[in-house]
């Protein structure tokens, strides 16, 4: 046969392969993620022609036509693209998306199967099961954490790093219904910043009791360097002193205490410095009240004189500066004048003798109430002098010793042991004025506090409260120190927590400060767990501390069970894992850390993939979590991969010299490492990979071998005429 003819024969079909080639990938220039493919020939048979000149160092090789030598794969990425799809993905690196066409199958990277195929299409939706698919219906391998339960995703990141780097892959499912399950909180820690200069709440709230009435005992406890003055700290271990200066009877005596004072006149909280004024000047240093005789709601103090006796009073000392009670007042309740011997006395009535005040109890008239016990009663000994065994005494002068109540009856000027000279009255009186009562009986003369007032009974029947009953009521004068209003350094934290249904409760905490003293702070922390509105208590409000050193820094603070019927919740205030509970001034009261378990059941709001292929979804409860990761495999030969339409390859076996066959593109080797990171290259979410086919080189390789083609048959056309030729000349 004319060679010139079986050439051309073959150069035809060798560039018909060519042009089929070329033409498929033209045709598939906009099919995402595509792999070009790269025809290349070879030539077909060779001889040597050794007959015509053997010794010649010229080559005298024949070659006889060419054939079709492969068809490779471009291993080129192709152009990426932004796209919309919720789970359309792009891999830009060496490797392959891994899919399958059984939604019950594996595919384990150590002994790979025939379940799996391969691809660079990453257009993948979810079909109506959840289950992610590309647009053939392959399901997406991957590694699945198993976090999808029956719909409801289960929390569980312990296992992430465990799983993550597993070769076990199967198809992913992530069901539309998908919902968070929620979890009960059991552990909560706060570390917070409580300013000792800071009044978060206003005092009435924070030391308001479970009916809403204000503690008097609470405040009264309450360490006085603890309060604040019109929003400023009273630093009492500074402004320490407390002076009272009164002048009654033509004898003045002053009392100084002071804060913190091992002495006798020394106090530290607000009650002790109460007790210590009333023992030892009978005034009376008290919460300032309202109609109803509840603490006022504007906390502040009042200082004055409950007794009977007229005395001025003047105030000073750097403490009570601070607290705005100075100056200098006539502290009378009553004008009582003294003894009138040419008046008639009703019951009721009150007479001033020698300091003390009596009270006519019996048979109107005149009488002594020293010589007329019957008749009068003694109810206020405050303006009777202390007793001086240096002074000397008229008949008839009393004098008060040890709480006791003396008249001066001999000449002599004995001590008052001497039972001829000296005669005793009974024990010191100070007259106790009660607050007025709707549902009391209250006879003339009676006295009683009424909107921080005193009143007297003037009349013998009532028609209302003694602000409003004139006829019946008389005011009294009622002069008084007032201070500035009081505050308390304090703050409220509220935390969300949740029940076993995911039912939203709250922790709320009252830090008030107890000691602020140089070398350490206290604060006491009432916690209680509210329902969602925080208007209801539904657990017992444990009491606790929290204590830090001079720096600010914590240095104990209490951890508490909080429970709820059976279920308890571990609090701390010990500090977040980053961050401890300070006690710093210069920085405002606020929640620095918290650290808590428990979530409210959240439902499906957005499925996100990263860069190394993990697929997190995120839950309308603000809970981000990953359940899985996109399956991907590499390989070292990529052109031992098939191509078997769908744009899919496989795994595919060649044999050599009659072994079992061997996988042409080498064993799968896994994406990423055993931290679970990608190895070859990283994965784009909502980005797709375009056909990786060059317009150009395709156009040019066309022509190539449309020219090619149109040779070949020229050849083949030649060697047809040769041989027609050869047969006429045997004619």
């Amino acid at each position: 046969m004319n060679s010139t003819l079986f050439n051309g024969y073959s150069g035809i079909k060798t560039h018909q392969f060519g042009l089929d080639s070329t033409s498929n990938n033209i045709a598939n220039i906009n099919t995402t993620g595509y792999r070009a493919n790269m025809p290349e020939f070879r030539s077909l048979f060779s001889n040597a022609l050794t007959s015509t000149n053997p010794n010649s160092p010229v080559s005298s090789d024949m070659n006889y036509g060419s054939s079709a030598a492969s068809n490779a794969i471009s291993t080129i990425s192709g152009s990426y693209k932004e796209s919309d799809g919720e789970l359309n993905v792009a891999y830009a690196g060496k490797g392959w998306f891994v899919v399958g066409n059984n939604e019950g199958g594996n595919f384990n990277i150590e002994e790979p199967n025939s379940n799996a195929f391969f691809t660079r299409d990453g257009s993948f939706a979810r079909d109506a099961q959840g289950y992610i698919v590309n647009s053939s219906g392959h399901y997406m391998m991957g590694v699945d954490l198993g976090k999808i339960q029956d719909g409801v995703f289960i929390s569980n990141k312990e296992i992430d790093g465990e799983l993550l780097p597993s070769g076990e892959l199967q198809p992913l499912k992530i069901p539309q219904d998908l919902h968070y399950g929620p979890t009960q909180t059991t552990q909560v820690s706060l570390a917070v910043n409580l300013n000792p200069n800071q009044s978060v709440l206003p005092a009435y709230e924070v030391f308001s009791d479970s009916s809403g009435q204000i503690d008097n005992e609470a405040v009264l406890n309450q360490d006085i360097n603890s309060f604040l003055v019109d929003e400023e700290q009273i630093n009492a271990e500074v402004f320490n002193d407390v002076t009272i200066k009164i002048n009654q009877n033509n004898e003045s005596k002053e009392y100084v205490f002071k804060y913190k004072d091992d002495g006798e006149n020394g106090f530290r909280t607000l009650g002790e410095l109460m007790k210590q004024i009333k023992d030892k000047t009978g005034l009376d240093l008290e919460l300032s009240k309202n109609t109803n005789g509840d603490i006022h709601k504007n906390i502040t103090l009042e200082l004055k004189n409950n007794s009977l006796s007229n005395m001025n009073v003047e105030l000073g000392g750097r403490l009570f500066d601070k607290l705005g009670l100075k100056g200098s007042k006539d502290l009378d309740n009553l004008k009582i004048k003294d003894l009138d011997s040419t008046r008639d006395y009703e019951i009721g009535d009150y007479a001033k003798v020698d300091g003390a005040i009596f009270q006519r109890i019996n048979s109107s008239g005149y009488s002594n109430p020293l010589d007329d016990e019957q008749s009068w009663v003694l109810v206020d000994s405050n303006g009777i002098k202390d007793y001086n065994a240096e002074s000397i005494y008229d008949i008839n002068s009393l004098v008060k010793s040890d709480g006791k109540v003396y008249q001066k009856i001999g000449e002599s000027n004995s001590s008052l042991d001497d039972t001829t000279s000296w005669r005793e009255l009974g024990s010191v009186k100070n007259i106790n004025i009660d607050q007025y009562n709707e549902n009391d009986n209250y006879a003339k003369n009676d006295l009683v506090y009424f909107n921080n007032s005193i009143y007297i009974k003037i009349g013998d029947s009532s028609d209302g409260n003694p602000e409003n009953d004139k006829m019946n009521w008389k005011i009294l004068d009622n002069e008084k120190f007032l201070s500035s209003k009081m505050g308390v350094a304090n703050y409220k934290t509220t935390t969300e927590i949740f029940d076993e249904n995911g039912k939203k409760q709250l922790i709320v905490s009252k830090f008030v400060l107890q000691d602020n003293s140089s070398d350490e702070k206290i604060w006491s922390v009432k916690t209680a767990v509210y329902d969602k509105d925080g208007s209801n208590i539904i657990s017992d409000e444990v009491t606790s501390s929290v204590k830090f050193d001079k720096d600010g820094k914590i240095i104990q603070g209490d951890d508490i069970e909080l429970k709820i019927n059976d279920r308890i919740i571990t609090y701390s205030l010990n500090g977040s894992e980053d961050r401890g509970s300070t006690s710093i001034s210069y920085i405002d009261s606020s929640i620095l850390g918290e650290i808590k378990d428990g979530v409210q059941k959240g439902e499906l709001s957005e499925i996100s993939i990263d860069n190394n292929g993990l697929i997190n979804l995120a839950f309308s409860n603000g809970i981000t979590e990953t359940m899985g990761r996109v399956g991907i495999v590499a390989f070292v030969n990529d052109q031992g991969l098939q191509k078997i339409g769908g744009n899919l390859f496989e795994m595919s076996a060649i044999s050599r010299d009659g072994d079992e066959g061997v996988i042409a593109s080498g064993n799968p080797i896994l994406g990423w490492d055993t931290d679970g990171n990608l190895r070859f290259g990283q994965v784009l979410h909502k980005y797709l990979e375009t056909s990786n086919v060059n317009p150009a080189d395709a156009m040019t390789d066309l022509i190539v071998f449309q020219r090619g083609y149109a040779m070949n048959a020229k050849a083949f056309t030649t060697g047809d005429d040769l041989i027609k030729e050869a047969i006429n000349l045997k004619r």
